[in-house]
């Protein structure tokens, strides 16, 4: 399954390598290099299956963590995407907020974008994202296939 992948990584080498990877194993991807772009590729985007956040997007500046501020918010904000966080020098700590807090899908260093491991867990999200939203999808032509027949006057359990 082909999936619609953000890439939100400050460094132009590390986006430009995952890119290249991820559009070689035919998956749609947006690469961006700041909050800001990220923020207003998702305003646009309403079937992002994943999101691949760096947590630094300013290398230089010790404590930011601006790629955890923008989990959060796609976890409030599209509850369908799925998120793999990314890191050169990320901490435990760092990695079990970003689990327990924002419900990151999963969470790998840069040196292991070319795994089979980050391959398969970039796939597993993809599939993951597509079969919930589909699932809601379904639910939601269930709930109004119920109102209409029950407008009609007809029972909607038996039509």
């Amino acid at each position: 399954m082909r999936g619609k992948i953000l890439i939100v990584e400050d460094f132009a080498d590390w986006r430009d390598l995952l890119q290249g990877l991820l559009q070689r194993e035919g998956h749609e991807v947006e690469a961006v290099a700041t909050l800001q772009e990220a923020r207003a590729y998702l305003q646009e985007t309403t079937d992002l299956d994943l999101a691949i956040l760096d947590i630094r997007l300013v290398e230089t500046e010790e404590d930011n963590e601006d790629g955890m501020r923008l989990l959060a918010e796609i976890d409030a904000q599209q509850p369908f995407t799925r998120v793999i966080m990314i890191t050169g020098h990320g901490t435990m700590e760092v990695q079990r907020r970003a689990f327990r807090s924002f419900h990151a899908f999963d969470f790998f260093r840069k040196e292991e974008f070319d795994s089979e491991e980050f391959r398969r867990a970039v796939q597993e999200a993809v599939e993951d994202a597509a079969r919930e939203r589909q699932a809601w999808k379904d639910q939601n032509y269930i709930r109004s296939r119920r109102y209409e027949l029950w407008q009609q006057g007809k029972s909607p359990y038996n039509p």
